[in-house]
C-alpha cells in the first residue's frame, strides 16, 4: 500500500497552520520600536539628503555652462535667483534651463547672483561663492558652499550650522 509522505513542517498536532497571538504581538513591538527609533534617523538623513543632491546638481550646471561656454564659443552665463530659489542657464541647443531647489532648502548667499563663462572656460565675474542650507533636525542646518575660482574651477565644503 502507497503511503503519502506529509512535510514535517506542513503538521501540527491540530492540524491548524498560523501564528500564534503571542508570535504576532512580538513582531509587532518589535516593528513599533524600530519606528520610534529609526524613523527620525531616516527623516534627518533624508533632509541633509536633499540639500547634498541640490548642491551636486548646481556644480553639474555650473559644469555644463562652462562647457557649453567652450564648445559654442559663446559666453554663457548661469544666473541664481535666490528669492525663488532658482537658476538658470542655457545648454548648448538654447534651450533655458531652469531649476528650482527642491523644499525646504534654500540659498544662503549667491555672490555674484550671476556667473559668465568665457569661451576658454574662465570666470569673467571672477570668483563666486554660492551657499544653500537645509534643516536636518531643530538644532542643526547642513550648508554647502560652492566656491567657484576665476578659471572655472568648483570646490564644495560642507559644514553645519545653528539655526
Amino acid at each position: 500500500m502507497y503511503r503519502k509522505k506529509i512535510h514535517p513542517a506542513r503538521r501540527d498536532e491540530k492540524g491548524e497552520r498560523g501564528f500564534s497571538i503571542t508570535e504576532m504581538l512580538t513582531v509587532l513591538a518589535l516593528a513599533a520600536l524600530m519606528i520610534t527609533f529609526v524613523g527620525p534617523a531616516f527623516a534627518e538623513s533624508y533632509r541633509a539628503y536633499k540639500v547634498r543632491s541640490a548642491t551636486l546638481e548646481l556644480t553639474d550646471a555650473l559644469r555644463a555652462a562652462r562647457q557649453v561656454a567652450v564648445s559654442t564659443r559663446l559666453a554663457t552665463s548661469l544666473t541664481i535667483d535666490t528669492a525663488a530659489g532658482s537658476y538658470a542657464w542655457t545648454d548648448s541647443k538654447g534651450r533655458l534651463r531652469t531649476i528650482v531647489l527642491p523644499s525646504p532648502v534654500q540659498f544662503v548667499t549667491a555672490n555674484p547672483a550671476t556667473i559668465t563663462f568665457t569661451t576658454n572656460g574662465t570666470v569673467t565675474t571672477g570668483a563666486a561663492t554660492i551657499a544653500l542650507k537645509n534643516m536636518v533636525s531643530a538644532q542643526v542646518a547642513h550648508q554647502w558652499t560652492i566656491d567657484l575660482n576665476t578659471v572655472g574651477k568648483i570646490t564644495t565644503l560642507k559644514s553645519e550650522v545653528t539655526p
